[in-house]
């Protein structure tokens, strides 16, 4: 097996907390603000699937709009500027409390870092900057080069292209199982970053091994 060089990471859910917006105004919000949480980011993901499978691409920010617009409506908050204040929160996510450290950490030890996400530019160059994590990266690469998302071969073939590298020279972490197993198949060596407790799907490719956190991972790159 080829030394890994790279280690890429998804963005939402994996550095970044997806929830922290939603927490953030749970005042505002109200008692179901983590019920909004879970069904926004469900939302957001299964619209990436359906349009790619329907061919309608639009960028993430659009989705996440619309993710959103749909969470608020199904538990009757009708709240206008509760959205744009939500969306706005989405663009400077909390990143988890690990991951400057980690990145500190593979950079030193000689590791190419980056992003691969199906966040548009804006949004991935906005939540970067507000963890003050820009110089820990070497890439950030949205799906906005290939107009497809995840779980497309073509989002997996953005990392080859950028960084002229063999599959198995390159370690991804996600904490989204389904991500986790394409790229698992596509042929990365795959790390589960599973925050949430989840169970594998049944799906083709397995993780080469699976930590709670970005802590447990220097041992295994």
């Amino acid at each position: 097996m080829e030394k890994t060089k790279v280690c890429i990471f998804d963005a939402y859910g994996t550095l970044f907390d997806v929830n922290a917006a939603c927490r953030e105004l749970s005042t505002e919000v109200g008692e179901n603000w983590e019920e909004l949480a879970t069904l926004w980011r469900l939302r957001q993901v299964e619209y990436t699937w359906l349009r790619n499978s329907m061919n309608e691409y639009i960028d993430f920010w659009k989705i996440t709009e619309n993710a959103l617009e749909y969470a608020m409506e199904v538990l009757n908050i009708d709240n206008e500027k509760l959205k744009i204040e939500l969306l706005n929160l989405y663009l400077k996510l909390e990143a988890y409390p690990e991951v400057e450290k980690i990145l500190t950490i593979l950079k030193e030890g000689g590791f190419k870092t980056g992003i691969l996400s199906n966040g548009s530019d804006a949004m991935l160059e906005s939540a970067v900057k507000n963890a003050k994590i820009e110089n820990l990266l070497d890439e950030i690469i949205s799906v906005e080069r290939c107009k497809i998302y995840k779980p497309s071969s073509k989002v997996y073939d953005l990392v080859k292209d950028t960084f002229k590298i063999n599959n198995n020279q390159v370690a991804f972490f996600s904490s989204n199982a389904w991500d986790m197993h394409a790229a698992a198949n596509y042929g990365f060596k795959t790390i589960w970053v599973n925050r949430f407790n989840g169970k594998l799907e049944r799906l083709p490719g397995k993780p080469e091994a699976i930590v709670k956190n970005l802590d447990g991972i220097i041992q295994i790159v």
